[in-house]
């Protein structure tokens, strides 16, 4: 009797702590995270980091239609995006190197909001130089799901809108590069060229994919600083992106991870300039962001750097592609 007695005021006792768990202030890891936060800084940022899921459940949907590819005619598509494409006759090829005519689909838009630069990863730089933007582009072509290339000489239009039209602008094409990282390359071959009319950019090009019409910010005589930005031990490249972003023109700047100081920092920029600080990291399943104004140049050290410190706070995907929209 007396061993039943126990038995069932262990098992009572068991469900009466078990009731009042929910009430005790334990730390209990989000999933994903089972062992606490990763507070290591990484020289190589591979796939499988939070922060390569991150910047792919930030990508803009791509604007998806097709057109007809002729034998003999130059035919049209114009892009719900405003931007409209020219293809001439015989002009793609699998690839096998094989001709393609009928139809094809098309991914075809235009990034002119700094927001959305910020979100599908492609900030205005070249070879670590700043960028204005007069608009990103992306051009992919398909058939039955295999990737369409141009035939050898063939060249696409593209033409656009923008105000206003900006007769300094170059054409740039877009380079991926390791650790997540993007780079704009200036164009060199003088098949690809750059026209301007009134509000209107045209393009013509026998490169697919990425291309960017910009011009280099003129930095001479200009004294700059480096934006750097510390953040709580948990925040790191492994799981968090850092942007400057400026609010006077088309630029933005993804900032670099420092791996001996444990902080993002920025390239040298020119003082005075109004700009965001914008930090989006993913812990487990949960987003944080940090948005930050400031001017260029303020408070900075003998050595040029201008030093903040950010807390990200947790804020919903949908509320950072809101906020990034504003930009």
């Amino acid at each position: 009797m007396n061993r039943k007695i126990t038995i069932l005021f262990l098992l009572a006792a068991a469900i009466f702590f078990s009731s009042c768990q929910k009430n005790i202030d334990v730390f209990v890891p989000d999933p994903g995270q089972t062992t606490g936060p990763d507070t290591t800084w990484y020289a190589t940022v591979t796939s499988t980091m939070p922060v390569a899921s991150l910047q792919t459940n930030l990508l803009v949907e791509p604007v998806k239609d097709s057109v007809e590819i002729s034998a003999a005619n130059f035919t049209y598509l114009t892009s719900s995006t405003g931007i409209q494409c020219g293809f001439p006759p015989l002009c793609c090829v699998s690839t096998a190197g094989t001709v393609i005519t009928g139809r094809i689909q098309v991914e075809l838009f235009i990034i002119k909001k700094k927001g959305d630069m910020v979100l599908m990863n492609k900030p205005t730089s070249s070879n670590g130089n700043m960028l204005v933007s007069g608009g990103e582009i992306f051009v992919r072509l398909t058939k039955n799901g295999q990737e369409v290339n141009l035939a050898p000489g063939a060249k696409i239009t593209i033409r656009y809108s923008d105000l206003p039209v900006n007769t300094s602008m170059k054409l740039f094409f877009g380079e991926e590069l390791s650790n997540g990282l993007f780079n704009w390359i200036p164009n060199t071959d003088t098949a690809n060229t750059v026209g301007f009319a009134q509000q209107v950019y045209e393009i013509t090009t026998k490169r697919l994919h990425w291309i960017n019409l910009d011009y280099f910010y003129d930095t001479t005589g200009i004294t700059r600083s480096v934006v750097s930005v510390k953040l709580p031990s948990n925040y790191t490249n492994a799981n968090t992106t850092a942007f400057l972003v400026f609010k006077d023109f088309r630029s933005v700047l993804r900032m670099n991870a420092d791996l001996t100081e444990r902080r993002f920092i920025s390239g040298k920029v020119p003082n005075g300039k109004a700009a965001y600080v914008v930090v989006i990291s993913k812990q487990a399943n949960d987003y944080f962001m940090s948005k930050e104004s400031i001017t260029i140049g303020t408070n900075a050290n003998t050595n040029g750097v201008q030093s903040l410190s950010l807390t990200p706070v947790k804020t919903s995907l949908a509320d950072i592609k809101t906020w990034l929209a504003t930009l």
